[in-house]
């Protein structure tokens, strides 16, 4: 039976913007949202109000003439329970939306019954996961990843030892600058002089915590 029937039978009024929805939802080839209904009604009737909408189909909702199913898109979209019952795998990287027979589930619904005396309403859900072209994709990048790695590890081998060459000459010669000023004793303040002191020291610890790194990068590679 119908929906526009069934709400005839049960004493509710049909009113034009009530059969506008159920004929959306009818003609929708795919799932549609509540936001898409109101479009539709908003070109016939452009005072009507989004929540005509909503009241409707919470009511079609009530009478199991209406299901729901939530595609990770932040807004829930509807179908015709008239049309049949069936399920959804959702890609939750690319979007893709595939079909799922009610039957694959027949099994979960009676475990569900049997195991943990749940009574499971799947007359339609969407089951997000991630369909087989992005897991190849993801698989391949995963790959090449791994197939790269050995070249960026030679990259690191060849090119942080003269960096570290770098850094140590550097530090050793802001290390020589502050022990020539910190010996201007009679131009600075003694306060001065012992922060650069200080300053000095902490350059040639890490110098020599530089040269240990480069040396073990030099081990390393003469080994392999």
């Amino acid at each position: 039976m119908s929906c526009d029937n069934i709400l005839r039978e049960k004493g509710y009024r049909l009113t034009p913007q009530r059969m506008l929805v159920i004929e959306a939802l009818h003609n929708a080839d795919n799932h549609i949202s509540a936001e898409e209904i109101f479009e539709q009604l908003h070109a016939r009737y452009p005072y009507s109000n989004i929540s005509t909408v909503y009241r409707t189909l919470e009511l079609m909702k009530r009478l199991n003439l209406v299901t729901e199913a939530d595609f990770g898109e932040g807004r829930v979209r509807y179908h015709a329970a008239e049309k049949g019952h069936h399920h959804h795998l959702v890609c939750h990287t690319c979007g893709k939306i595939t079909d799922l027979d009610e039957s694959v589930l027949y099994a979960l619904k009676h475990t569900l019954l049997r195991d943990y005396d749940f009574e499971a309403d799947l007359r339609h859900l969407a089951i997000p996961g991630e369909c087989g072209d992005c897991h190849e994709k993801k698989a391949a990048i995963l790959d090449s990843d791994h197939k790269n790695k050995p070249r960026a590890m030679s990259d690191i081998h060849q090119r942080l030892p003269v960096l570290l060459g770098y850094w140590i000459e550097h530090n050793r010669e802001h290390e020589q600058e502050f022990r020539q000023w910190a010996d201007k004793v009679a131009f600075l303040p003694r306060e001065v002089a012992q922060q650069l002191q200080e300053a000095a020291g902490r350059m040639a610890a890490a110098s020599n915590d530089l040269e240990k790194a480069r040396q073990v990068l030099t081990n390393n590679k003469e080994g392999h």
